[in-house]
């Protein structure tokens, strides 16, 4: 019986005499398993993404929001208020509570229209629970009351740096129709805050001043901390029964990044499942390409075959020899593929800017994939080629 090296070598030797036909199959495989494993190693570079951006929120973190439909006979205590929050914080599975209001507002320095941005109303809390730290100067204080202070993020700072005026301690601010803010300090970038917010472009006042902008009680949200050791749902029910219990004309709702972590962690499966069905695609082109090869071999190689077998070699022989080149070229392929889709995936995350992440399972499966598909769409070819009639070949060839 020939030996598996022996297959190895004359698959090789064969290989190599077909030449052009060879490389095209051979080009096939290499984009089909470079396309899967891109796909899925970027499918994955997204969702670590994804999921790192929400951790940075604060995994021990809620977020609270008024949803009430309003009617005509709603009263200003149906309303969230930033009073909620000291009460929220007093309950046994709260750490801490920061309320915060948002709106947008037209900056404007020294008569020039810098930028739109976020107008955020905060309370000193908002530094201790998101990690707000000042690179010059301080946060807003509990001690600030309703002056018109602002400390600005550190995209706002940078922006105004390249023209002819900059955001520094002291400088005055216009915020269209806020009023006029003098500027106690500007914060260090990377700052993460509440969902919807975007800190480092953002101006922070006091959320009495941001109230009395509005001519209204109601906030945005209230940020919590949980205590450690609680659980997010655990907490998260003790501030919907703190409501139901004293706010029952209104409705909240508490959101957890644990729970849109695991929301998106299942959603971004499935994405990443898509992904590598659509390069499977390309991986079953492939395969027909292999087919098409091997089938264009067994044509030109019946009198080979025909001598072969009048000589002695069995049709599992003759079959065996078939599925070993097959599965050669696939295996070659899915080797370069991987390191196409590999490099393929770095490209991509310089690109996007995400934290790239070799992926083992993925190249594992894409080289075993190029191998199984070396003996399927090989299988057919081989088994014809087995049963080849000696006489006939020999005489046809």
């Amino acid at each position: 019986m020939t030996s598996i090296t022996a297959h190895v070598r004359q698959a090789s030797g064969n290989l190599l005499a077909s030449g052009q036909r060879t490389l095209l199959a051979l080009l096939g495989i290499v984009v089909g398993i470079g396309a899967v494993i891109a796909l899925l190693t970027t499918g994955a570079m997204a969702k670590s993404e994804a999921v790192r951006q929400f951790e940075s929120l604060g995994t021990d973190m809620l977020s609270v929001f008024d949803i009430t439909r309003r009617t005509s006979v709603s009263t200003p205590q149906d309303v969230l208020r930033s009073s909620h929050a000291p009460e929220l914080a007093g309950l046994a599975t709260i750490a801490a509570a920061s309320p915060y209001t948002l709106r947008s507002a037209e900056l404007v320095l020294d008569g020039r229209k810098l930028r739109s941005v976020q107008l955020i109303g905060v309370t000193s809390a908002f530094a201790d629970l998101h990690d707000a730290r000042a690179a010059e100067g301080r946060f807003i204080s509990t001690f600030d009351g309703r002056r018109p202070f602002a400390a600005v993020g550190a995209g706002v700072a940078r922006e105004a740096e390249g023209g002819p005026n900059s955001v520094r301690v002291g400088t005055l601010l216009r915020l269209d129709q806020a009023g006029v803010f003098t500027v106690v300090g500007v914060l260090q970038g990377g700052v993460q805050g509440p969902p919807g917010t975007r800190p480092d472009g953002s101006v922070f006042i006091p959320i009495g001043l941001a109230e009395r902008a509005t001519a209204s009680k109601e906030i945005t949200g209230i940020t919590l901390r949980i205590e450690p050791g609680v659980h997010y749902l655990t907490a998260a029910a003790e501030v919907v029964e703190h409501f139901r219990l004293n706010a029952p004309t209104m409705d909240v709702r508490v959101d957890s990044p644990v729970r849109v972590i695991e929301q998106m962690e299942a959603q971004m499966r499935l994405f990443t499942l898509l992904l590598g069905a659509v390069g499977g695609i390309s991986l079953v082109v492939g395969g027909f390409g292999v087919m098409n090869a091997m089938l264009a071999s067994v044509a030109e190689r019946r009198e080979e075959i025909g001598i072969r077998r009048a000589i002695g070699a069995r049709r599992a022989d003759i079959q065996h020899q078939f599925l070993a080149e097959s599965s050669l070229l696939c295996a070659v392929g899915g080797v370069l593929g991987a390191v196409l889709g590999v490099a393929a995936s770095v490209v991509i995350g310089v690109f996007a800017e995400w934290t790239w992440k070799l992926s083992p399972g993925a190249i594992i499966l894409g080289i075993a994939t190029a191998c199984a598909v070396g003996v399927f769409f090989g299988y057919h070819p081989a088994r014809q080629a087995a049963h080849l009639d000696p006489i006939t070949a020999m005489r046809d060839g």
